[in-house]
């Protein structure tokens, strides 16, 4: 029942609507909302929540781009001519308030989940994999200057190399004009 799509006029399931369709449909005559929960969370179900993925228009252009970085991938390892990947991940910089709870006999270390927000800084991520190479720098922003360095060291890590093939998404720093900036 709650695999399927909801009732007429409703955009999505919840633990009170299961409960009165169960009545409704003679599934059961007493079932309350505790028992739906409980019945619910024992499969793992959670109709109230939706996944979607957002898929982009599959156009000639689009795939054209796309078979030009799968092109960048099937090369095999050249040390003078890397491929790199690169992206980059917001974070939350958190300090604990209090000290853990020691470890005693039979109980491990409990850390506390009560902490002190501390700001955001960003961690650039990079790969080589044909080389089975990692590189991560953080940073205390996103910006065109922070990515213009990132990408300068990785030119730096590779001195031998003719060419660097460098795979990033579309994010507006990820330019030529991040060079000059």
């Amino acid at each position: 029942m709650v695999c399927g799509k909801p009732p007429e006029g409703r955009a999505r399931w919840t633990v009170r609507l299961v409960a009165e369709e169960a009545v409704k449909r003679r599934l059961d005559p007493r079932a309350g909302r505790e028992t739906i929960r409980v019945l619910l969370e024992s499969h793992e179900l959670k109709p109230w929540r939706e996944k979607s993925v957002r898929v982009a228009e599959l156009d000639r252009k689009y795939i054209e781009r796309m078979e030009d970085v799968l092109a960048v991938y099937e090369k095999p390892y050249q040390p003078a001519e890397p491929v790199l990947c690169l992206d980059e991940e917001p974070v939350s910089l958190h300090a604990g308030v209090r000290p853990p709870r020691p470890a005693r006999p039979g109980k491990p270390a409990r850390p506390d989940n009560e902490y002190k927000r501390c700001g955001t800084a960003n961690v650039f991520g990079a790969v080589e994999p044909k080389a089975g190479r990692r590189f991560t720098t953080a940073t205390p922003d996103r910006s065109a200057a922070q990515f213009a360095h990132v990408v300068s060291d990785l030119v730096e890590q590779h001195p031998a190399a003719r060419t660097i093939h460098l795979v990033v998404d579309n994010l507006n720093i990820h330019c030529r004009k991040s060079r000059a900036r």
